[in-house]
């Protein structure tokens, strides 16, 4: 089925209109400061985002998406620590 936002004109005519499917799978980590695991699980639920674009254009419109996604592994990568002498807060990645 031809998308109705694909605009035809006159200069189209004779040309034929194709259907092009890109599958992209997308692998994102994310960082997040939390007291436990499922305490990060839960700031990440609420504050991330994930935005897929399918700008249409003059000769193309995205006429279907699809999402793939499977949770990972959730790891601690680190404790954040005060060094009282030198004022200073840091990742610790031991």
């Amino acid at each position: 089925m031809v998308d109705e936002a694909l605009c035809l004109f006159h200069s189209d005519v004779d040309k034929e209109i194709y259907e092009v499917e890109n599958e992209i799978t997308y692998v994102t980590k994310w960082q997040v400061i939390a007291k436990n695991r499922d305490e990060a699980f839960d700031i990440w639920l609420e504050n991330h985002k994930l935005n897929m674009s399918t700008e249409d254009s003059k000769n193309t419109v995205c006429s279907y998406a699809k999402d793939y996604s499977q949770m990972g592994a959730i790891k601690k990568i680190a404790k954040i620590k005060y060094n009282e002498e030198s004022d200073e807060v840091y990742a610790d990645e031991s």
